[in-house]
């Protein structure tokens, strides 16, 4: 119960009147006194349920607070939340994101976002404002943007997840609970992924686009947590990471369009096979690999295409190797390029395109030669050679 005289009213530039709470209306000391204070002034103030009575010098004014409006700004249980307890927690109260800024003001420097159901633990609490700890980053928050008390635990409760945190330098994650199955991706020490379940020694865990996978438990430290906010400093590193990615796949996509430009639509056909022994393989996929290993398979198997024609014409040799070790017929023999590559074992789609290649796989009919496209040659394109 608050007392306030006339006189005192008077005396004063202006009565401010504040609830128990910290709701408060001014009105100026000639206003008071000529209409009292009214229902309609507590109301001004954002006081629920108040009552104004005036009598002689003295104005009696309860104010009682909202019990559902207290409930919520104060948690009724005790407990906690990724390691929040209830009455510490904050959930933010937004659509998408809220400023975070380094002082209770708007006037603040913009220090990071707090994003929509992410959660974070009280500092203090201002006028208005509350000073949060989320993630790696703590600031000042307008309350209109948050949930306390029973409303925060309410949705904290929803949206809690378990996540595994790395705690080795590289982890595998596997396709399936097996140490001998598909690696799907890496993790660094410290990055999270989402749990969705515990198989003996395995953790079952999913990534952001849905996909499921495995990680040995072992190597991991599983928690519930919250989503929590993110400086600006990582914000702007995330943004020119995803700039980077984009541009990344948009100059991907542009050299797949002109290599694809560069290729003409070509007719496999079969010349007829060679008879040839293994090493014969060997040094024709040898010169595939230094002719055209950064090729598409098309365009190696061409360049096998070109040696079994020449030896099928009878003018240039009368075996595969007297055909690429022909003098002035191909760099990479008269080098040692090819003889190396056979030594050390040429890559296997090499080997395939050579297999192809003398079994009379053509691309190119009866083309003997091919140069790089800049040469000016007219012909049949293939990624950057022309075959004519």
């Amino acid at each position: 119960m608050k007392k306030l005289t006339w006189p005192a009213m008077i005396a004063a530039l202006s009565v401010i009147i504040v609830g128990t709470w910290g709701s408060s209306v001014t009105v100026s000391a000639a206003d008071a006194q000529m209409r009292i204070v009214t229902a309609g002034a507590a109301k001004a103030a954002g006081i629920e349920k108040s009552k104004v009575v005036a009598s002689g010098n003295t104005i009696n004014i309860e104010i009682v607070e909202d019990e559902s409006k207290s409930s919520a700004k104060t948690a009724t249980k005790k407990g906690e939340v990724a390691g929040i307890s209830y009455d510490k927690l904050v959930m933010a109260n937004v659509d998408e994101a809220v400023n975070v800024r380094d002082s209770a003001s708007e006037d603040g420097k913009l220090i990071g976002k707090f994003f929509k159901e992410c959660g974070g633990e009280i500092i203090e609490k201002g006028n208005g404002w509350t000073k949060v700890k989320t993630g790696d980053l703590t600031g000042w928050i307008k309350n209109d943007f948050l949930l306390f008390g029973d409303d925060a635990v309410k949705l904290a409760e929803k949206v809690v997840e378990k996540t595994a945190t790395c705690t080795t330098d590289c982890l595998r994650v596997r396709k399936s609970a097996d140490p001998d199955g598909t690696v799907l991706d890496l993790l660094a020490e410290g990055d999270r992924i989402g749990v969705l379940g515990e198989e003996g020694e395995w953790t079952k865990v999913e990534f952001s686009d849905g996909q499921e996978g495995y990680v040995s438990s072992e190597y991991v430290t599983i928690a519930d947590s919250l989503g929590s906010g993110k400086t600006m400093e990582s914000i702007k590193a995330e943004e020119e990471a995803v700039k980077k990615e984009k541009e990344k796949a948009e100059a991907a996509a542009k050299k797949a369009e002109v290599e694809a430009g560069r290729t003409t639509e070509t007719t496999k056909t079969n010349t007829g096979a060679v008879a040839a022994e293994v090493s014969d393989q060997v040094l024709l996929a040898a010169l595939i690999q230094a002719e055209g290993g950064n090729q598409p398979y098309e365009g190696q198997v061409s360049v096998g295409t070109v040696v079994m024609n020449r030896l099928k014409s009878g003018r240039y040799g009368s075996s595969i190797a007297s055909v690429i070790y022909a003098k002035g017929q191909f760099g990479p023999a008269g080098s040692g390029q090819v003889a190396q590559i056979a030594a050390a074992g040429p890559k296997a789609s090499c080997l395939q395109a050579a297999s192809d290649a003398i079994s009379g796989v053509s691309y190119i009919g009866g083309a003997t030669h091919f140069r790089n496209i800049r040469s000016g040659y007219t012909g049949i394109v293939i990624g950057s050679h022309v075959f004519w």
